[in-house]
């Protein structure tokens, strides 16, 4: 059974699905179908194993005709469903198969070629294993059994599986059972076929023809279709082909094509006459207008699936799966080949099978392994790949007809598919373990991070809030997607920058590539903004003469850009941003990452504002817009209050190793359980450290979250220097860092080892899955982090003067806090190198000068000694 790749959008709808949607979503389609389908065989067996199992035969074999002027079609309940509701399961895997050839997995030869190769081997191997229990036998013609994969209980374990799946597996996995599928409709099309009747065989064709050429009239409205398609399927019945593969035939037939820039703009006209003037026929021009922008086979996938996942496919293992397992018969099926050929074939055939042609087609060099993907972890999803449920089951209704023999078959492909999903259980497991601690095993995060010196930025390269664009100048969506972004700046301002990165889908988009170097050759000449706008503005129009147009417009030095443009000087950074998508689990564009993490759902303004405030939210920045809080800034660490600091003259004196733990102030040092040590240390990295050793140090552009299992660390200011300072001392399960441990800031202070033992150290990128994954700890760290900051703020002096040394206003107010006896810093502009992002902080200008800041964060802007007075007696 084939599931398609989630895609950005979702369909509304009403009836019964729409009722149902709620419950599909939080069951989610993979793991959800699978569930139902476990239930659905579940209830099989326990209905047939009953006391009212002979009702089970019976209902099943009871005649349901259909007669039509003097015709009729009579067939049991059993046969409606396997020849005919079945029909629509094989519409759907015939619709992914050819979604994927056309605009897939599929059509990259070589990335293909791998999966392609393991489908093979896993088709063949599996067959000459039962062949080998059965030679000789009457049912050794039943090899077509073990050849397939149920795909939709293999996603479904796949999403219980979690973070040991990473998606590069799971892709592979889809590819392979894509290119399964082929081969098992092609083994049931060749081997599982009656006696071959040519005339009703010739009015299939014809039917199929006649479906051609409505296409051709453009004619894309169901009704049409649906009467020719019941009519193929009855000339298949009747011709002997089975009658299923149809619904094969009839999807590779159905146009599939990615969406057309001129339909999604008819499209988005008709809605916007719909939005200003709402009467019905403009809504009915705009319904059908969306729904030619899509091609009929998305728009049939889309309608189909749900039905085949959640009603179809549950009631073919209803129908199929009730074998009656008394003692005889389970210990008839114990030592049959049939049964014993048949686990053998998918637990251990697939298995090997599948691990053979992937290393057969690595050795041959048709293609590579992912990046990431380890053969363990293959392994896992090979031996997944033997629960043959759905195929399997069918292929015994056509290959027997000793109905003891049938019944053996099936026990066989039900432990079969229980044995394969723990032997890939197992191993999953095993390759889980085998990872190094700390790598993450799926593709979610960006890589490489941005880099202000090498990638496209606009905004302030240190803004706090990074939104990052993969995409194609030809992709329609993209041009759509630069609206969204525009919207964004002018939503967030200085506190967002935007980063673009090529992914040209040269397979859809011929004049992609050549129009990203063009990008590039205009970033050689400092216009890289310029010519992206003009190139989205004019998508239809990037022809090499077209760029040359385009180049002209935007102010370049045409000559040198001809020239840059035809060495093909920038195709390696272009291929350089491709790699990047590709390891970074980009499949399409547009694809967005907010800061660092891959945005999964719409790219709408309003979708992609909620990622940005969530990411806002989890750094504690104050929100956007003109507010209570404009100009807000934490204060920097400086002096501390009420302690002299030392004299120049004075040396730093070496901590004592027997230094005892903080009280734990207000939560502020709390220990973590067993439980929250357990979840830290399957995301970070266990390690001994020695008295001497620094777990960050003052001036590191950031630091990990760090546990200490036994042992001691201190966090220090100032170490080495002669205004040294123990801040904390922090003990047996307790965890170091504060506020800053998102921030892009510098730290600020020095955590050293003062006795010997164990922490655990949790990258930045996983500890944010960590707290996503565990609300109770991260509700623990935060607030412990909010109250370690007001220690810090508590500690500080009470305000820094932020001006020039030479300012008269900037001597005043230093002279006022002497006369005031308020511990003061004086920021001086002059001596510092990054003074312009330091006001950016604050939010002032220069006109603002001298400002003072509060320890709490107030600012005034070159305040009088009257509005400083105030301000400290109101204690702002």
């Amino acid at each position: 059974m084939s599931t398609s790749v989630a895609q950005q959008s979702t369909s509304g709808g009403a009836g019964l699905l729409a009722r149902v949607a709620p419950l599909r979503q939080r069951l989610r389609t993979e793991a959800g179908s699978a569930g139902l389908l476990l239930a659905a065989t579940v209830a099989a067996l326990l209905w047939a194993n009953s006391p009212w199992g002979e009702s089970y035969d019976r209902f099943w074999h009871t005649e349901f005709a259909v007669r039509f002027a003097g015709a009729e079609l009579a067939l049991d309940l059993q046969h409606w469903v396997n020849d005919g509701l079945m029909v629509f399961f094989f519409f759907v895997v015939g619709l992914e198969i050819k979604r994927e050839l056309v605009m897939g997995e599929l059509t990259d030869r070589r990335r293909a070629a791998v999966p392609a190769l393991a489908a093979i081997t896993g088709l063949a191997v599996p067959a000459l294993v039962y062949v080998t229990f059965t030679l000789g036998g009457e049912a050794a013609s039943a090899w077509g059994v073990v050849i397939s994969t149920d795909t939709a209980f293999l996603l479904g374990v796949l999403a219980l599986v979690g973070p040991a799946c990473p998606a590069q597996l799971r892709l592979f996995l889809l590819t392979l059972a894509i290119a399964d599928d082929v081969g098992a409709l092609t083994v049931i099309a060749l081997f599982y076929t009656d006696d071959l009747a040519l005339g009703p065989l010739a009015l299939a064709v014809c039917g199929l023809a006649l479906m051609i050429g409505l296409r051709y009239l453009h004619v894309w409205r169901g009704p049409a279709y649906l009467v020719l398609g019941i009519a193929v399927w009855v000339a298949m019945y009747l011709s002997g082909v089975h009658p299923t593969l149809a619904g094969v035939v009839i999807a590779l037939f159905t146009p599939a094509y990615p969406a057309r820039r001129e339909e999604v703009e008819d499209a988005a006209r008709r809605a916007r006459a719909y939005q200003q003037s709402p009467n019905p026929e403009f809504a009915r021009a705009a319904r059908l207008s969306i729904d030619r922008s899509v091609s009929a086979s998305e728009r049939l996938q889309q309608l189909w699936q749900p039905w085949t996942s959640f009603v179809i496919v549950p009631v073919f293992a209803l129908a199929n799966a009730g074998v009656p397992l008394t003692g005889g018969t389970l210990a008839t099926a114990a030592t049959s080949p049939v049964t014993l050929g048949v686990v053998a074939g998918l637990v251990l055939g697939k298995l090997v099978g599948i691990l053979l042609g992937t290393g057969l087609a690595v050795r041959l060099r048709l293609g590579e392994l992912a990046p990431g993907l380890t053969w363990l972890q293959l392994a896992g999803g090979a031996a997944l790949s033997g629960i043959g449920f759905t195929i399997s089951l069918f292929i015994v209704d056509l290959a027997f007809d000793d109905e003891a023999l049938a019944d053996q078959a099936r026990v066989g492909v039900l432990a079969a598919s229980v044995l394969a999903a723990l032997l890939g259980w197992a191993l999953f497991r095993a390759a889980d373990r085998r990872r190094p601690p700390g790598t993450g095993g799926r593709p979610v995060l960006l890589d490489p991070p941005v880099d202000p010196t090498r990638d496209h930025v606009r905004g302030p390269v240190d803004a706090p809030l990074t939104l990052v664009e993969y995409g194609d100048f030809e992709c329609p969506f993209c041009g759509r997607a630069t609206g969204s972004v525009e919207e964004l700046r002018a939503r967030f301002g200085d506190r967002l920058r935007y980063v673009f990165r090529h992914v040209p889908l040269v397979d859809v988009h011929p004049h992609a590539r050549l129009a990203a170097e063009a990008a590039e050759a205009a970033d050689a000449q400092g216009r890289f903004w310029e010519l992206h706008d003009r190139l989205f503005a004019g998508q239809d129009r990037l022809t090499a003469v077209d760029l040359l147009e385009h180049a002209a417009a935007a102010g370049l030095d045409v000559p040198r850009f001809a020239r840059d443009l035809g060495s093909g000087r920038f195709a390696r950074r272009v291929e350089q941003d491709v790699e990047s998508a590709e390891a970074s689990g980009v499949a399409g564009t547009p694809t967005f990452f907010v800061n660092g993490r891959r945005h999964t759902g719409p790219f709408d303004t309003d979708s992609l504002a909620e990622a940005l405030l969530a990411a806002a939210e989890e750094q504690g920045l104050p929100p956007a817009g003109d507010d209570d809080r404009k100009g807000l800034a934490t204060p920097a660490l400086g002096p501390r209050r009420r302690e002299p600091r030392p004299g120049a003259d004075d040396v730093a004196v070496e901590l004592p190793a027997d230094l005892p733990e903080t009280p734990d102030r207000d939560d502020a040092f709390p220990r973590l359980t067993d439980a929250q040590l357990a979840l830290l240390e399957r995301a970070g990295t266990r390690r001994w450290v020695v008295p001497g050793d620094t777990l960050f140090r003052a001036g590191d552009p950031g630091y990990e979250f760090q546990v200490v299992l036994s042992g001691a660390v201190a966090v220090v200011e100032d170490l080495g220097q002669s205004g040294q300072r123990v801040i904390s001392v922090h003990g047996e399960r307790r965890f170091l860092g504060e506020l800053d441990l998102f921030s892009t800031a510098p730290v600020s202070l020095t955590a050293l080892v003062l006795r010997a033992g164990e922490v655990i150290a949790v990258p930045d990128d996983r500890m944010r899955d960590v707290v996503h994954a565990d609300a109770e700890l991260k509700e623990l760290v935060l607030r412990a982090f909010l109250i370690r900051r007001s220690i810090l703020l508590e500690l500080a002096a009470d305000l820094r003067i932020v001006g020039r040394a030479d300012s008269l206003d900037s001597r005043r107010l230093q002279d006022f806090a002497r006369r005031r006896r308020l511990d003061a810093v004086f920021v001086d502009l002059d001596s510092t190198g990054d003074g312009a992002v330091l006001l950016a902080e604050l939010g002032v200008s220069e006109d603002d000068l001298p400002v003072v800041v509060w320890r709490h964060g107030g600012v005034l802007r070159n305040p009088t000694d009257d509005e400083v007075l105030a301000a400290v007696e109101s204690g702002a």
